[in-house]
């Protein structure tokens, strides 16, 4: 099995990872919650999910892989998708 690397933005690593939605909630924000449901829609389609993130490194990213779906630059970290 292939193991992908996505940047993206830390605060998601608790979602990803636990299936803990309480960000959303706390950010309040509607159109990012439906650009990260979007995201994992797509990662999903290709057989791949999110199994882990090196949350010990975070830094402040411009350009992650969450842009395109329209989420603006914020601290990212490394996670991986199988």
């Amino acid at each position: 099995m292939t193991t992908m690397m996505y940047t993206l933005p830390a605060e998601l690593a608790s979602y990803f990872i636990n299936g803990d939605a309480s960000i959303f909630d706390y950010i309040g924000d509607e159109e990012y919650t439906k650009c990260v449901e979007q995201f994992e829609r797509d990662l999903d389609y290709h057989g791949h999910s999110i199994v882990d993130a090196d949350v010990d490194n975070v830094s402040f990213v411009k350009y992650h892989d969450l842009a395109d779906y329209g989420v603006l630059a914020t601290d990212c970290c490394t996670f991986y998708a199988n």
